[in-house]
Order: C-alpha cells, then structure tokens, then sequence
C-alpha cells in the first residue's frame, strides 16, 4: 500500500515538473541591426555628431556628439525591424566626461498609425564608458514601421557613443 502511494506521488510529481517545463519563457535576443560607431555611416544628425577615431570603448572609433545647448540627437532609425509581441532593446555605450548636464537614450517605436511608445534611460554622471539600455514592448496587434534612437541632451558640452545594438527578444 505504502509502495503504490509512493509511486502515485513519483508520477504526480513528474506530471507536474514537466508541466512546467512545457511553459515557454521569453526568447533568446536576437540582433536586428549593429551600429560599431567606427563611421558615420547611418548615423542621421550630422550636424552635431562627428566621428573620434582617438576614444572608443572598443578602440576603433566612436560617435563624438558636441552640442551648446540642451539637444535631442537623432542617432540611428532601423525601419520594419519586424516582429509583434516582442521586447525591442538598443544597447550602447555612453561616456560624458565632458558634459555639463546629463545624457539620455531615447528609443521611440514608431507605428503605422500613428501611435509610439517612447522610453529613455539617463546616464550616471561622468567616468568611464557605461553601458546603457533603454527597451520597450511591443504587444500582439502591434507591428512597428520603425524604430530610433537618440541622445537626449540636457545641457552643454560633449559626449561619446559606441557599441550600438537594437535586439529584439519575442515574448511569447
């Protein structure tokens, strides 16, 4: 009797186990475009952002933004980027131990019609090269036609950029 209660609990605990095996977490992140910052390519204000072959967090260049006032700089745009029901992430590196004031990653996932969602992430103060994140989710339904990055500026001076990537993470 002791054996067959035992062995019903063994079944009911392996049944429950991969119950929740069976449960689908997040999945794994996948590049959707990589920025190295070693070249101006694609970067879409010019005006204010150069490029510094000198100070990288990689050594191999990076975007130089100098601005003499408060400023939104418009980075980078990746258009369709593609999936519903996702996590999208732009990741760089940030360093402002030039700026007087603080920096900012904006990301702003455009839709079709007409909607966003904006978030954005504020560096820590000056130092070394810092990595930052700034990421929103896209529900089911929801199909973005693009989605930027920028700088958020939000007093005077310079700033490096480096290292970018947009990654996107499907929810399921």
């Amino acid at each position: 009797m002791k054996t067959n209660r035992f062995m019903a609990a063994a079944v009911l605990a392996l049944l429950v186990a991969a119950a929740g095996c069976n449960k689908k977490g997040p999945g794994k992140p996948s590049d959707i475009e990589y920025f190295p910052c070693d070249s101006m390519d694609k970067v879409i204000s010019t005006d204010v952002v150069s490029l510094d072959k000198g100070f990288s967090a990689d050594g191999a260049g990076s975007l130089k933004v100098t601005v003499d006032q408060p400023s939104t700089v418009r980075l980078f745009e990746v258009s369709a980027p593609g999936a519903e029901n996702a996590k999208y992430v732009y990741k760089a590196k940030v360093n402002v131990k030039d700026l007087l004031g603080d920096a900012s990653l904006q990301m702003i996932i455009h839709f079709k019609n007409g909607g966003e969602v904006n978030t954005y992430q504020t560096t820590k103060g000056p130092g070394a090269w810092t990595p930052m994140e700034v990421f929103a989710i896209v529900q089911k339904g929801q199909k973005p036609d693009k989605v930027s990055l920028n700088l958020l500026v939000s007093g005077t001076g310079t700033c490096w950029v480096d290292d970018v990537h947009l990654e996107q993470v499907p929810l399921n």
